[in-house]
């Protein structure tokens, strides 16, 4: 019952003519200039999660990182994973809970079958109103400031199942697709959220681009298959709840990009939620050679918390340049690849 309530609730503060107003009231800038910018010039949104009691302040909050980007000269601009938990502060009375359970630290893990089982359930609720809100206003923005814009995840209603993913949004401000995510955390099984089966790649005009989602990144397949299938830009957007760690950031985007030869986006959402601790720094990366202290980092935040707008350039003909120098660059195994893709995910391979 309490579910059914929250779902009108949502439906009603996330309606869209609400939300087409307040996009209506935005006065874009005009973009940057990339007179400098050889290739593509990308941009990763770090943030600090903090709940909102309606929606037109999460679409301000949007709306500057995508200002600042295109002021920029930038062509895409990436948010992070769980971009939607501000507008949890919708919900009457949720403030008073997100700084009791804050004041607690307790472990996303901890909760009881219950209490997962109920919490699946208010977000399901839910999903569908947060979702069209995201990409209205993300499409929105994307058509006002001409940049293409990966929305960061949400939590997808499809089929009567929750899925992790985002959508890629065009800079006509048109929905491309959406990539859901195909590793999931302890905690996303235990509350019940559903695997993708599918593994979508996009051909824009920056070039062929996929969008997996945190997890993903932390086994050699994923970027493996994308490079396979002609990507040269990996976006990943992450929300680690973890306390900082360099080693363990480690485990993710960097080491996919060295082993693959591609360029990586990496978003992030940090601070405190609900008594978990995001941390996590947005950065741009590309093959150490490539990179000007041969460290493999194009451009990263100086600080694993708190708010940054990361923008680094992309050079697809010296990414080129340098799969073909480097001797190793394509060593595999085809007996053991030979369909051990879709042995192993049961994937629909898309785009």
């Amino acid at each position: 019952m309490m579910a059914d309530l929250l779902g009108k609730w949502f439906e009603w503060k996330l309606r869209e003519s609400s939300i087409k107003r307040k996009l209506d009231s935005i006065k874009s800038s005009e973009a940057g200039s990339k007179d400098k910018v050889k290739g593509v010039r990308a941009a990763a949104v770090q943030r600090r999660v903090s709940p909102v009691r309606n929606m037109e302040a999460y679409a301000d909050v949007a709306e500057s990182f995508v200002k600042s980007a295109a002021e920029q000269g930038c062509d895409i601009i990436a948010f992070p994973e769980y971009n939607f938990l501000d507008l949890l502060g919708i919900i009457p009375g949720f403030a008073a809970l997100n700084r009791y359970l804050n004041g607690r630290s307790a472990s996303p893990g901890d909760g009881p079958g219950m209490v997962m089982a109920g919490l699946y359930s208010v977000l399901f609720s839910i999903s569908a109103s947060i979702q069209n809100a995201v990409e209205q206003i993300m499409c929105g923005l994307a058509l006002k400031y001409r940049i293409y814009i990966y929305t960061g995840s949400y939590f997808i209603n499809e089929g009567g199942q929750l899925y992790n993913g985002g959508a890629v949004i065009s800079r006509e401000g048109e929905i491309l697709g959406r990539q859901k995510k195909m590793h999931l955390t302890d905690f996303e099984e235990q509350l019940g959220i559903k695997r993708a089966d599918e593994f979508m790649t996009f051909s824009l005009d920056i070039g062929k681009v996929t969008f997996p989602v945190c997890m993903d990144a932390t086994y050699y397949e994923v970027f493996n298959l994308a490079r396979s299938r002609g990507c040269d830009i990996v976006v990943l957007p992450i929300a680690n709840n973890e306390e900082y760690r360099l080693y363990r950031a480690l485990r993710g985007i960097w080491p996919r990009v060295q082993e693959s030869h591609v360029y990586g986006i990496k978003s992030s959402l940090n601070g405190w939620f609900c008594g978990m601790h995001f941390t996590g720094k947005a950065g741009i990366f590309a093959p150490i050679a490539m990179t000007a202290r041969e460290d493999g980092v194009v451009s990263i935040s100086k600080y694993f918390e708190g708010d940054s707008l990361i923008t680094g350039d992309i050079d697809l003909e010296e990414l080129y340049k340098e799969r073909d120098d480097d001797e190793y660059y394509g060593d595999c195994n085809p007996v053991f690849e030979k369909g051990y893709y879709q042995s192993t995910y049961f994937l629909s391979l898309k785009g």
